[in-house]
């Protein structure tokens, strides 16, 4: 039950961020009113901050100025196979929904290279910033998330690119060729610097109610 809690408390902090923001940048900024496309780009912002959640990279109140490095690619398996794996698998799953993701918005992304590349720099950045929180700075971590958006872009060949409700072609608007790259950073903003202050602050909030002694 807390770790329902405790993703719901994340759910929400995101939320209260990134709905107006993708609304602010795709109606007042880019003057683009299509509604299924802002909703998917909420939806996309909102992984885009579940992945910062769950990569743990650091925020604007916590910081780790001890870091720790493995540059040797394979090297964990021998140490704890079972683990590797399963740490293996979890990065693949956790990397191919911008795969698929990334294609059926933008044009641009519905090449082979053009997806693997977003999944290698978007996983470069992360293992980067991991450098300053509590996280292993994994080389394997940059293999198997930049496999996992390949594999979701191959997942998103089958389905012709198209999502459950169609998004019309919108990347002719005006400053969409910037899309992407400002919603990526107005998300790490908000992951950086709003969400875990808000958070943080829910969670006081909860630690001192009765709600939380009835189910932790």
């Amino acid at each position: 039950m807390a770790w329902a809690l405790g993703f719901g408390i994340e759910v929400f902090s995101a939320v209260v961020f990134a709905v107006p923001v993708v609304f602010i940048l795709r109606v007042l900024i880019l003057k683009q009113r299509g509604f299924p496309k802002t909703a998917m780009l909420i939806i996309f912002a909102l992984y885009l901050t579940a992945v910062f959640s769950v990569t743990g990279i650091p925020s604007v109140i916590s910081w780790n100025r001890h870091p720790e490095f493995n540059l040797i690619p394979l090297l964990d398996i021998v140490n704890n196979p079972l683990a590797y794996i399963r740490n293996t698998l979890l990065n693949i799953v956790l990397f191919m929904p911008l795969g698929f993701l990334l294609p059926a918005l933008w044009k641009k992304y519905r090449s082979l290279r053009m997806t693997a590349a977003a999944g290698f720099l978007l996983s470069l950045f992360i293992e980067i910033l991991q450098i300053f929180s509590f996280r292993l700075t994994d080389v394997d971590d940059l293999i198997t998330n930049t496999a996992g958006a390949v594999l979701g872009y191959c997942i998103s060949r089958r389905i012709d690119f198209r999502l459950p409700f169609g998004i019309k072609e919108e990347e002719n608007g005006k400053g969409s060729r910037w899309e992407p790259i400002i919603l990526f950073g107005i998300v790490f903003l908000i992951s950086f610097f709003l969400k875990p202050v808000l958070s943080n602050a829910i969670w006081d909030g909860v630690l001192e109610s009765s709600l939380w002694e009835s189910i932790k």
